[in-house]
């Protein structure tokens, strides 16, 4: 049986999510910001039209924005991630072979399909995603993973693909390419593109058909691994169970910059609150841990920016526990006389859940495990934050700006669209 794979992405995911939900934004450009509505992070096709790129600081472009009337949007990520699974549960009616990449992206495991009904299989998809979350997709199909990339891009653009193209046993695939560039391939960054370019090779046509040696000697085993893909052979297959993460981090800006020492430890509380609950949900405790502090290194302020890694002694993921050695190290690095701008957790060391290593003069409370799954499943019913530590504060007055947020609508039951009928 041959393998066949389609990449199905979502096009502008972040604008998508808005507008499934707000008709008035469509045909609109539109920008959706990151935390604290620094830059621009998602555009509509208008906005692209219009010059926005990724990374464009907003602050410098209020007066196109106003000029162009272009829509600015605040992140709105509870309502993305819960759209991200939506799309997920409908490709999964298609296959139950299915790699979830990335927020706005997937790899289905089509192998098996008829040949000649792929190309309907990819449009039914696309239809059927479309209907049921009002998100647009475009769909590509290849027999590897890098040619499903290439087949994807060009049935974003391609008028006459209309979202849907099949690379697989296709006589067009040399042309198609011919025409993406080096630069757009998987896994090809600035450097080895400009490295490439430099050596005559501006495409993937030209990268596929270039001496194995030589992209060995040039790009290592990656680059081996991309040309293999380029000529059909699989080199990366589908991961259907997410392999453990390495490292959890959380990190913050502040929403104004914070100098007094109270609210320093109610952001440490909230960001180790939130590191907790990221180990819980991939089953792992953290052994040793990151905390760091620094000043806006933008601003005309003094400088100021310090880390400190705790060992604990037995790997946890209890939010209490977390707080208090957060905590007291924040308090350690603290000096007054500075406004700080961001505060940041990494665990550089974690252990499963069911294999942490014990210590002999450390009582665990085997209630604390059953607490933290009580109080996990509350928040999940009733909203983030409807159980939590006093140590994170109330008021948090230095919470991350989202000024033009759009509402919750599928995770906040306040925010539940409402229809009127005249």
């Amino acid at each position: 049986m041959e393998y066949v794979v389609a990449l199905v992405d979502c096009n502008n995911f972040y604008v998508s999510c808005e507008r499934a939900f707000n008709p008035r934004l469509d045909k609109k450009p539109v920008v959706v910001l990151s935390n604290n509505d620094g830059i621009v992070i998602a555009r509509s096709n208008e906005a692209k039209a219009l010059g926005f790129t990724m990374g464009d600081p907003v602050f410098l472009k209020r007066d196109f924005i106003k000029e162009n009337n272009v829509i600015v949007m605040s992140s709105n990520y509870p309502l993305y991630f819960d759209m991200c699974d939506r799309v997920r549960e409908v490709l999964s009616l298609f296959t139950p072979k299915l790699e979830k990449y990335s927020i706005d992206e997937c790899f289905l495991d089509l192998s098996g399909m008829p040949v000649d009904e792929l190309t309907g299989y990819g449009r039914r998809i696309k239809e059927m995603v479309e209907r049921c979350t009002e998100i647009s997709v475009s769909v590509g199909i290849a027999g590897t993973k890098v040619l499903g990339k290439v087949a994807n891009k060009i049935a974003k653009k391609s008028v006459k693909a209309k979202g849907v193209l099949n690379l697989f046993k296709s006589p067009y695939l040399e042309r198609a390419l011919a025409q993406t560039d080096v630069g757009d391939l998987w896994f090809v960054g600035p450097a080895y593109e400009r490295m490439l370019k430099e050596n005559g090779i501006n495409n993937a046509l030209e990268f596929r058909d270039a001496p194995e040696h030589w992209v060995r000697a040039k790009m290592t085993v990656v680059g081996a691994r991309i040309q293999s893909e380029l000529r059909g052979v699989s080199c990366l297959p589908l991961e259907l169970v997410p392999p453990a993460k390495k490292m959890v981090g959380t990190a913050q800006g502040f929403g104004v910059l914070i100098e007094s020492l109270e609210e320093l430890r109610e952001a440490a509380a909230t960001r180790a609150s939130e590191e907790a609950l990221k180990l819980r949900k991939e089953k792992q405790c953290v052994k040793e841990l990151t905390i760091w502090i620094q000043t806006n290194p933008f601003g005309n302020d003094p400088q100021f920016g310090e880390a400190q890694t705790v060992v604990f002694p037995v790997a946890t993921n209890d939010t209490s526990t977390l707080i208090r050695y957060v905590v007291a190290v924040v308090e350690g690095l603290y000096k007054p006389g500075y406004r700080y701008k961001r505060i940041g957790l990494n665990a550089d060391k974690m252990e499963p859940e069911g294999t942490v290593q014990g210590h002999l003069f450390v009582a665990e409370d085997p209630r604390r495990p059953v607490l933290m799954r009580v109080i996990d499943q509350l928040n999940e019913v009733k909203g983030a934050g409807t159980i939590r530590m006093a140590a994170v504060g109330i008021n948090q007055r230095w919470l991350t700006k989202f000024e033009k947020q759009s509402p919750h609508y599928t995770t906040r039951i306040r925010d539940l669209p409402i229809a009127r009928v005249p």
